[in-house]
């Protein structure tokens, strides 16, 4: 069962002494971490944890699995398509999709073998799905299987913008936010409850986003720190937040929650509950997504390094999916915008280096991002950003020198998560959208591959690694030091701690038990982290 709290003044925490989080374990064996205690403890009693829940992350919060579709199929080649014979396959993905869609949802189906997109230099656009209940199914991602291949780059909207050229499949469409109550009280993180002004438009079962931006709260969430003169979003536009919901039960003028605040709420802010109409069960599965960036990457040198091929976005959409797929030669992989309760599982990166690997912004709220294999060594590694909130890199392997990135536009709580990684230096976004985070990114039992700065600062002036206070245990690997004033706390460095999994054991504190399609996808990732890969060959670029 969920645990629900109806407590939503600001409490303590429990009794704890994080100082004796910071001091870490002489004890070589893996040691049940004192922040892990202190979650339980404040479950039991009420109190603010240290850590966020984020056991909610994922398709259906983590509590179901992935489903296996069985629909109607949509074969491609009904459509036209033939693989392999080295004509554009785009016409006939776009109608078999837009039949799917006609009908109401189904499977689109690709059979072994390469098919091909954007083969017109003249005539370039992308391929689009704008309903839901809609599955994108291949025959495999490896040697093999199905093959997805964009031959040609895509054009940026904006000339001056490096980063606005579309993607090749855009999943999704976007929306306007309608506005259906004003937060009338404060509310505490990691509660399920909040007070408005009206109910009349908000039911069970619905999903809202809960808003704020303002200029005022900037000093709040900040703290105990201030911002630079050169962060011009925060001056001009302030904080904002974003955090998706589904609607539990509704009273009064009381809203219960299904998933617990990631932001403590000061209605003096201005927060207020607004629509967020999602297309939902949307799946991409086996399939190898080919791009066609060849050249040494050099960041913000043109729009092609930056963007110009771009492989898949998903926006505006929850409980969907992306799985056993995997991208080769691309300069972005994978976007996912303003979305929610969604899984990107199973996937590998790799090929020529190109800008950016898994990106979760625009709102992205318990995005789980897990099991998945990053080798291109992306100039922006793992990232969130803009406003993203409760999302869950897991069991994610990158290059040894690759960043661990967060973007700028104030994402919060977002965990690292049994990551075998590379550094914590280099997160990105335009200096005029720092700080890269605000509170409660949390690195848990990350291994610490790469080559370490002598410090770690996540506060030093002049420099963009700007984050609030994270929490970081069981650190380990090379040897790292952090300024102990910009951090959280750092419990156990140089050992990791139990459990071995932050996601996993709070899914398995909330629900009573561990569900079984966890470790059924982990065997399943074995020989699949292994399959060859077409169009894989070994990168040329020299290390940075």
């Amino acid at each position: 069962m969920r645990h629900h709290q109806y407590r939503y003044l600001v409490c303590g925490l429990a009794a704890l002494s994080l100082a004796s989080m910071n001091r870490g374990s002489a004890d070589d064996s893996p040691e049940t971490a004192a922040t892990w205690k202190q979650f339980v403890a404040a479950g039991e009693s009420g109190d603010e944890p240290v850590l966020p829940d984020f056991s909610y992350a994922g398709y259906g919060f983590g509590e179901v699995p992935i489903p296996d579709v069985e629909a109607q199929r949509f074969d491609v080649t009904d459509h036209g398509a033939i693989p392999d014979d080295g004509q554009s396959d785009q016409e006939a993905i776009q109608k078999a999709i837009d039949a799917a869609a006609s009908s109401g949802g189904g499977i689109v189906f690709f059979p072994p073998g390469r098919f091909l997109v954007n083969t017109d230099p003249k005539n370039k656009r992308s391929i689009r799905l704008t309903a839901g209940n809609l599955v994108l199914r291949g025959s495999g991602c490896g040697l093999g299987g199905t093959v997805l291949q964009m031959v040609h780059p895509l054009d940026p909207r904006d000339p001056t913008k490096m980063y606005s050229t579309p993607y090749m499949f855009i999943l999704g469409k976007p929306q306007q936010k309608e506005a259906l109550a004003k937060i009338t009280a404060d509310a505490r993180r990691e509660t399920y409850r909040i007070e408005v002004d009206d109910t009349s438009r908000l039911k069970p079962g619905m999903w809202i986003s809960l808003d704020m931006e303002s200029t005022n709260a900037v000093n709040t969430y900040l703290h105990p720190f201030k911002p630079e003169t050169a962060w011009t979003r925060l001056s001009t536009t302030g904080i904002g937040f974003e955090e998706l919901h589904t609607v539990k039960a509704v009273g009064d003028h009381d809203v219960e929650l299904g998933e617990p605040l990631r932001a403590g709420v000061l209605a003096r802010h201005g927060w207020s509950v607004k629509s967020f109409r999602p297309l939902e069960q949307i799946g991409v599965e086996d399939i190898c997504f080919l791009g066609s960036w060849n050249q040494k990457f050099v960041h913000h040198r043109s729009a092609l390094d930056d963007s110009g091929f771009s492989a898949l976005q998903l926006r505006h959409v929850a409980n969907s999916w992306v799985r056993r797929c995997s991208f080769v030669n691309w300069n972005q992989a994978l976007t996912i915008n303003t979305s929610a309760a969604t899984s990107v599982l199973q996937v590998r990166i790799a090929g020529n280096r190109g800008h950016g690997s898994v990106y979760i912004r625009g709102g992205g709220d318990g995005v789980l991002v897990g099991l998945t294999r990053d080798t291109a060594r992306h100039q922006h590694g793992p990232s969130v950003g803009y406003r993203s909130s409760g999302c869950v890199f897991w069991r994610y392997e990158m290059h040894p020198n690759q960043s661990v990135d967060s973007h700028s536009g104030t994402p919060i709580a977002t965990l690292m998560d049994r990551v075998d990684g590379g550094v914590l230096r280099g997160s990105g976004g335009p200096l005029a959208g720092l700080p890269n985070h605000l509170r409660h990114y949390v690195l848990w039992n990350f291994n610490h591959r790469g080559r370490p700065p002598r410090q770690y600062d996540f506060w030093r002036k002049g420099r963009r690694d700007r984050f609030v206070k994270p929490i970081i245990v069981g650190i380990h690997g090379a040897r790292v030091r952090f300024a102990e004033d910009s951090i959280e706390l750092n419990e156990s460095p140089g050992t990791p701690v139990q459990p071995e999994s932050l996601y996993e054991a709070q899914l398995r504190l909330r629900l009573g038990h561990l569900p079984g399609w966890v470790q059924e996808a982990r065997a399943a990732w074995i020989p699949l982290s292994r399959q060859p890969l077409p169009g894989d060959e070994p990168s040329t670029q020299g290390q940075d």
